[in-house]
């Protein structure tokens, strides 16, 4: 599966795979070009931006404009190949590290960032507030691999209720689902103003109840998921 990935991804299969991951490296045939633009290196971001090869989910047009593929699903995945040092707290003046290194396999939320043709090839700036989460040893699709950053938790929603107590029944439409489920993956909690973390008051395996409309919808194996932030539960059981 991880080789069909990088395949997708655009690496090298023969490559070994720490290679294959990491930032491009200046070389003696390697050019750097960003939105078809030279540069004299490799790009670096700033702050608490990642800069993400995405998943060829997102084509482009001959002119080098970026369309989204009509049957393409939102959340889109994609490699980090650099990262900023992180944001400095405005009132404390601590960095506030990325949550993300070189070489993982995120999971991005939605259509937030800048994107850009980077080497040939389409990446996304986006801030680490806007990266949900990473699949550990980049298993792609596996709810048992998913890490949430921050505050964020994976969540297996429940079915909808076709009926109510009494016996009537509930018209549900395909894309009616329950806002509650069972908590599969949490995230270590969001930083605070020193650079600690805040405890969490969600555990794995809790049900919980979450606003309407809140988090991102996640399509992986074995039913539908939502990753919600942990300041959106309404409740727990």
């Amino acid at each position: 599966m991880l080789a069909s990935l990088l395949a997708l991804l655009g690496y090298q299969l023969g490559a070994p795979l720490g290679a294959q991951l990491r930032a491009p490296q200046p070389t003696m045939q390697q050019t750097f070009s960003l939105n078809s633009f030279p540069l004299p290196g490799p790009i670096q971001p700033v702050n608490s931006q990642a800069l993400v090869k995405l998943a060829k989910a997102d084509e482009s047009t001959k002119g080098g404009l970026f369309l989204a593929t009509e049957n393409a699903e939102k959340p889109r995945e994609g490699v980090v190949v650099a990262v900023g040092e992180g944001r400095v707290h405005p009132d404390t003046g601590v960095i506030m590290p990325v949550g993300v290194k070189v070489g993982d396999l995120v999971l991005l939320s939605g259509d937030v960032g800048e994107q850009v043709e980077y080497c040939g090839s389409a990446h996304q700036f986006i801030a680490d507030e806007s990266i949900l989460g990473v699949f550990e040893g980049g298993v792609s699709g596996s709810p048992e691999s998913f890490r949430p950053l921050r505050d964020l938790l994976l969540i297996k929603l429940a079915e909808s209720a076709t009926s109510t107590s009494s016996g009537i029944a509930i018209a549900v439409g395909d894309n009616d689902a329950a806002p509650q489920g069972e908590v599969i993956a949490v995230g270590p909690g969001r930083q605070t103003s020193m650079g600690g973390v805040a405890p969490m008051d969600v555990s794995k395996g809790d049900n919980v109840m979450f606003q309407s409309f809140a988090g991102s919808d996640v399509t992986l194996v074995g039913g539908k998921y939502k990753v919600v932030s942990a300041s959106d539960c309404i409740a727990k059981w």
